[in-house]
């Protein structure tokens, strides 16, 4: 039975490749040396699909890279019109043009979000998935982005974020000053290296 990939004329492998040379120059930016796993991207896929529940709107994606995360969306059932891809690093972002046709792909910093959206006129969210290593960059961008993404989202919707650290992605002070709360499901242990989804919202207000 042909792949996702081969029906998509998507090349795992140049990806991979790719990303390793861009993890070389930006190894802090990049957060890992390969791409995600299909275990975690289709655990990322469920999460997002749970989300969504009904939700009208686009699914954004942080940090979409060579589109691992992006496959396993599709490939859950999500319209490629309803997704928007962001990603900063300018050969990633060619390399994703190349490859998906259809679900909108802004190349900018994640850190302007709420900027990016309106200038591309993405709206409403109805959830955002990120890659981003949320654990590797200086505290200031992680305010800026996990912000941004509460700006963007309606009350109750999701962040869905990975993470290989033993602790939430979203720092305590930060979840608490947006008054968020997350759910962590399992250890990925198949994945290289081990990864949990954390999956973050902010309730209506009261």
């Amino acid at each position: 039975m042909p792949t996702f990939e081969s029906r998509h004329g998507l090349d795992s492998r140049a990806g991979t490749a790719l990303f390793l040379k861009r993890w070389l120059r930006r190894p802090f930016a990049m957060g890992a040396v390969i791409p995600s796993g299909r275990l975690l991207t289709e655990a990322m896929a469920r999460e997002t699909v749970q989300a969504l529940e009904g939700r009208p709107g686009h699914v954004v994606e942080l940090g979409a890279g060579t589109g691992e995360v992006t496959k396993a969306l599709l490939a859950a059932g999500i319209p490629p019109s309803r997704l928007a891809l962001i990603e900063r690093d300018p050969e990633l972002a060619a390399f994703l043009r190349r490859h998906f046709t259809e679900p909108k792909i802004i190349e900018g910093d994640a850190a302007r979000l709420p900027e990016l959206l309106a200038e591309n006129g993405i709206a409403p969210i109805a959830a955002v998935v990120s890659s981003l290593p949320l654990l590797s960059l200086p505290t200031d961008v992680v305010n800026g982005i996990v912000h941004g993404v509460f700006e963007a989202l309606p009350p109750g919707g999701a962040l869905i974020q990975f993470t290989y650290g033993p602790t939430p992605p979203v720092p305590s002070a930060l979840r608490q000053g947006l008054r968020l709360f997350g759910t962590r499901g399992g250890r990925i242990w198949r994945n290289i290296p081990p990864a949990v989804v954390w999956t973050f919202r902010r309730p209506p207000a009261a």
